[in-house]
């Protein structure tokens, strides 16, 4: 008995001293965490300036070697700016989503929300979730005091929902879900008896690996689905008349030479950008999806001449009017005129990597770009015509944007994040 009194506080002390010694050999550990990631970022700006030099050295050679061949790159990029110059001369008239006017906390619980979209006609909100579900609710409720986050619709899907898209063109209004095991499912909902959904009998479509992005077609019931296995299906809801139900019927299968990265429906074509490619490729829904091909490279300093070279990924693409927006895992947004593939703006002043999921969209009048940046919990709003940002929408969230969506009819801006919470913004009262 005595040894084992004596003892005892031999093994607390043992304890203790081993206690104290991981303690010092974690905060080592912290400090040397620390230099690490500062030599990282050391790494990364060294990392720009070797690609700065790259595509000097790359635009010296092209002159040296291209004789006349560099002339015409000349003169091509030389119409391409006074092209560039006649867009976008007036600056924003400074309406645009800034003022944070909702929070919906935790529509997903404790897990995080991956994507969201906003109906056509605003009523209807539909986020998608790491709890495998798709929420939809009817968020101008909270004007009127009802808890839309409690009266939210969850419908249970086999995998996390990484992509959501409304039906522009529909009898019966419909939402696609993107799933990361591949799946894409399809519901109708209704809300003239509250809302309820809905999913398409043969409404499930399948892909190899997880979904990237769904979209729908602005004038009629197709569906375009991107996955990281290369591959675009494009399905059309097809209504019966004798039962007025929908089924769902297979239109074309695209392969592509990578992972799609980023998809969207725009004046009777379906464009398309898949990882590891230079060229944003256009399917002609009225030929039959015959391709044609925009080079990225095209106007940009220093590439003339190395059509294939590929600096950049195409991580999302927004649709308006005559152009479209690129977000780029490079720090770089891209204002690209649709028809000639003329790249109007480039827009900088955010932070998006290789690591990085960069989200874009535009203002409602078309004069501004939203965008997200990973080193920081704020959505970047540029001014197209100055190609600079205009205004941070800051405290709206605690944690970086996953995905944001721009309404069609309003100035309204949605926002999810990593911290949980959705945000909606809208243009200041005058």
């Amino acid at each position: 008995m005595k040894q084992n009194q004596t003892s005892s506080p031999s093994r607390f002390l043992f304890c203790a001293s081993h206690f104290h010694t991981a303690r010092a050999e974690n905060e080592v550990l912290k400090e040397k965490l620390k230099k690490l990631e500062m030599k990282c970022r050391v790494l990364m700006v060294e990392n720009e300036s070797l690609k700065a030099e790259v595509e000097i050295y790359r635009e010296d050679a092209g002159s040296r070697s291209g004789g006349n061949n560099s002339n015409v790159d000349r003169d091509a990029m030389n119409t391409a700016i006074e092209e560039a110059s006649d867009h976008f001369v007036k600056s924003g008239n400074g309406v645009y989503a800034q003022v944070k006017e909702i929070t919906l906390e935790q529509l997903h619980g404790p897990m995080n929300i991956c994507c969201c979209a906003l109906s056509q006609d605003d009523t209807i909100l539909a986020t998608g979730g790491a709890d495998k579900s798709l929420a939809l609710c009817q968020w101008g409720g909270t004007f009127s005091g009802k808890n839309v986050v409690q009266e939210a619709v969850h419908v249970t899907c086999d995998a996390p929902v990484v992509s959501v898209a409304f039906a522009q063109k529909a009898r019966q209004p419909f939402v696609a879900a993107g799933c990361m095991d591949g799946s894409v499912r399809i519901f109708k909902y209704d809300t003239h008896d509250g809302l309820q959904t809905t999913e398409l009998a043969t409404g499930r479509v399948k892909h190899k690996r997880h979904i990237r992005t769904v979209a729908w077609a602005s004038h009629e019931n197709l569906l375009a689905s991107a996955s990281a296995d290369g591959v675009v299906q494009v399905h059309k809801v097809v209504w019966d008349g004798l039962s007025d139900s929908a089924q769902l019927e297979t239109v074309e299968t695209l392969t592509l030479s990578g992972a799609v990265e980023a998809i969207c429906f725009h004046r009777q074509r379906l464009v398309c950008y898949a990882r590891g490619s230079p060229y944003l490729l256009y399917f002609d829904l009225q030929e039959n999806f015959k391709q044609s091909k925009i080079n990225l490279n095209k106007g940009q300093a220093g590439v003339a001449g190395f059509d294939e070279y590929v600096s950049f990924a195409v991580m999302d693409i927004a649709a308006f009017g005559d152009f479209l927006a690129l977000a780029t895992d490079t720090s770089r947004n891209i204002i690209l005129e649709f028809e000639t593939g003329n790249q109007v703006r480039n827009l900088y002043g955010h932070k998006n990597d290789g690591f990085s999921q960069p989200k874009i969209a535009w203002s409602h009048n078309g004069q501004y770009v939203y965008g997200n940046t990973q080193e920081d919990s704020i959505i970047c709003v540029w001014d197209v015509s100055q190609s600079s940002i205009v205004k941070k929408l800051e405290n709206g969230h605690t944690q970086a944007i996953r995905d944001l969506c721009s309404s069609h009819l309003t100035d309204t801006l949605v926002t999810t994040s990593f911290d949980r919470m959705t945000n909606l913004w809208f243009a200041p009262n005058e």
